[in-house]
């Protein structure tokens, strides 16, 4: 069970998310869509299946995942602020050396913030990327999958395993840890930042639609915090999954075509005489 503070960790990296998927904006180019394949949709479900067994079989691949996300999510970050993220860009990068300040800064809670930060800002590259590299339909099925994946894992006592191997692993390393988003004792893993880029990005044509997305991540994201009550990790991935078929469901209704109403002459073939006429009759 979460204590107090750890309860406002945990509904602060739920906002995280939420902001996350508010921010894509639209965008793409020629480049990407000669890049477009289905087979872009297997990164989603696969980069849980890799994370875990793969660090199971050879724990030493935890290292290397660590080392991996600590060399390219500054890159990663610096290019979501200069071409993925809405906003101004000047702004940005004004904020992302504050951001690393706070990241070297002895405080904790602000140095898990700016890298949690800057983690999510280097998912949202690669979650704009598969979205301009995966045509919607498979996309769609590999958030299904994903979110599947994620919940067998944890359900069969697998990905717990994992996780304590990747975390075993940096207890002792110098290294930023940009693998995840951490405050205090709660985390949120890099593929759920993934996914939540991935959804923002699917819906960053559309900004009403995507803000209501990124209310609804938070929302659900914080909700899903109760059933701590009765487990100590869970599948992040499921409200997600949930806000991405609420949003898609409200879309699809808002686009179904009105039926035409029934004019009054249908209902009333013979159209009732005014007061005067009856006055006459």
């Amino acid at each position: 069970m979460l204590s107090p503070a750890g309860i406002v960790a945990y509904c602060t990296l739920a906002a995280l998310q939420g902001v996350l998927v508010a921010l894509p904006r639209p965008g793409g180019s020629a480049v990407w869509n000669r890049l477009r394949s289905p087979g872009w949709a297997l990164v989603l479900p696969g980069s849980l299946l890799v994370g875990t067994f793969g660090v199971l079989a050879v724990p030493r691949f935890a290292t290397a995942l660590a080392v991996l996300a600590a060399i390219t999510t500054p890159v990663l970050a610096a290019l979501a602020v200069t071409n993925f993220a809405r906003g101004s860009r000047v702004a940005w990068l004004v904020a992302l050396p504050a951001l690393g300040a706070a990241l070297v800064s002895h405080w904790s809670w602000p140095a898990d913030l700016a890298a949690s930060m800057l983690t999510a800002l280097g998912c949202l590259t690669l979650g704009v990327a598969l979205v301009r590299l995966t045509p919607m339909r498979w996309l769609a099925a590999a958030i299904a999958a994903m979110c599947v994946v994620d919940v067998v894992l944890l359900a069969t006592g697998v990905g717990q395993p994992a996780a304590a191997l990747l975390n075993h692993a940096l207890s002792n390393s110098r290294l930023p840890e940009f693998h995840q988003a951490q405050l205090g004792p709660v985390t949120k893993d890099y593929p759920d930042l993934v996914l939540t880029a991935v959804l923002g990005s699917m819906l960053a044509s559309n900004a009403a639609l995507q803000r209501t997305a990124a209310v609804l991540v938070a929302v659900l994201a914080s909700a899903n915090g109760v059933f701590f009550l009765v487990a100590d990790i869970l599948p992040a991935t499921v409200p997600l999954g949930v806000a991405a078929a609420m949003v898609f469901a409200l879309e699809r209704r808002r686009s179904r075509p009105r039926r035409p109403a029934h004019r009054r002459a249908v209902l009333a073939p013979f159209p009732a005489r005014s007061a005067a006429e009856s006055s006459l009759s």
